[in-house]
């Protein structure tokens, strides 16, 4: 039995997407035979996780009366009512992260521990937070094997503003560079990010995208949140923190009201999880009152049910940055629903038209997005995924190839 340390800042059980990988891993490669070693925050909560024999939460600035926004941490992973606001400004400050100064002093001395009391086969970091590489570099100089998961690009498509000062963006080139080149073995969410981090760096990256958990189960009752009347357009999840709007959806809609009005009266537009301030603003704006429903921030097995019960569920991208592919895409194709993709040339968009789940309209064009609207509303059709290309994005696949690569970097 191999025994591996995964490291991430965010693991179950919060419900965030990060933490669903890491839990969806766990789980999966427990039953392929691995000893699993969870080193996490205890931002995350607490508890043990399926499939890991041992799990370590260590201290974390985020929960001290150090970190002034822990009321919109909260709100952002749902926790409590009330706006989430957007990441704070000292993000531009500390290079590469802000997990370098919360995190890193607590996990980065209880891994090197770790590590003497254990010998692990394998170590995997997982990323955003980027920092947390600097656990894995320094166990790689220990003479361990390590395997660098990016959730997200780093200095590629960064869901970020830039640097701004140009000798922290020259240090965060730098610190990628050290990571990508260390590391025994690497491995990236979305096509973009493998086929950048390849062409950059010389190296072969592994795609494991992330994925669904086909035991992970909805409410029992059925869902009650919606209008039986009309077509239902559910956006779960958050859409600030990387960068989105509903604006341009909503644009959407108006033009829909002006140019077919009985279309726009069967439709109605759903939207739960935390939002911001703005947010709320833009969808309680009076002339969209009436077709747009907000339901807050709801327990996971509702959330869930509200996928397999909604007629279309939507992902809203910003269309610029072509890695993006939300944690989200994965869930609807589990609940096999009709999906649109706001951004057409994003690995989101690939993915869904790929697997017959759905269909991609470009991001900010009203028009397009009109038509999108009343597609969906005037079809009799019921797209979704099919269980075959649905199940290439569940974690025990998803496991098995990250099992593969740890045989691969173990036998180096």
């Amino acid at each position: 039995m191999r025994s591996v340390l995964l490291v991430a800042q965010l693991a179950p059980p919060s419900t965030l997407v990060a933490a669903r990988r890491v839990g969806g891993f766990a789980k999966y490669l427990a039953r392929l035979g691995y000893r699993v070693t969870i080193l996490t925050s205890r931002v995350s909560g607490e508890g043990e996780i399926d499939g890991a024999e041992t799990v370590v939460r260590t201290n974390d600035l985020l929960l001290t009366r150090f970190n002034w926004r822990r009321r919109h941490f909260k709100a952002f992973s749902g926790e409590n009512e009330g706006n989430y606001a957007r990441p704070s400004s000292l993000q531009r400050v500390v290079v590469p992260d802000l997990a370098l100064a919360t995190w890193l002093p607590f996990a980065l001395p209880r891994a090197l521990a770790l590590a003497r009391e254990k010998r692990f086969d394998c170590v995997v970091t997982s990323s955003p937070p980027h920092s947390v590489h600097a656990i894995g570099l320094a166990l790689r100089r220990r003479g361990f094997c390590w395997i660098a998961d990016f959730r997200d690009g780093w200095t590629f498509e960064p869901n970020q503003d830039p640097w701004p000062l140009g000798l922290q963006g020259r240090a965060d080139a730098v610190l990628e560079r050290w990571v990508v080149r260390r590391a025994t073995a690497v491995a990236g969410v979305t096509e973009p990010i493998v086929d950048d981090l390849r062409r950059r760096f010389g190296v072969q990256v592994e795609l494991i995208t992330n994925g669904f958990d086909p035991e992970e189960a909805p409410a029992i009752e059925d869902d009650a949140l919606l209008d039986p009347k009309r077509h239902s357009l559910v956006h779960t999840g958050r859409m600030a923190a990387a960068g989105r709007s509903p604006e341009p959806l909503l644009a959407g809609l108006r033009e829909l009201k002006e140019k077919a009005p009985q279309a726009a009266d069967r439709l109605e537009l759903v939207f739960a999880g935390p939002l911001t301030a703005d947010e709320k603003e833009l969808l309680a704006a009076p002339d969209v009152e009436g077709f747009v429903r907000r339901l807050g921030a709801l327990p996971r097995p509702r959330v869930l049910a509200l996928q397999q019960h909604a007629d279309s569920l939507l992902v809203i991208t910003e269309g610029s940055r072509r890695s993006v592919a939300t944690g989200k895409v994965f869930e609807y194709l589990a609940a096999g629903r009709t999906v649109l993709v706001l951004g057409d040339e994003t690995e989101a968009a690939r993915i869904v038209t790929e697997t017959g789940a759905g269909f991609a309209v470009p991001a900010s064009d009203k028009l397009a997005i009109a038509a999108a609207l009343r597609k969906l509303v005037d079809s009799s059709f019921d797209a979704g995924a099919s269980p075959d290309k649905a199940s290439r994005y569940a974690y025990p696949e998803l496991a098995k190839r990250l099992a593969e690569l740890i045989e691969d970097v173990c036998r180096c």
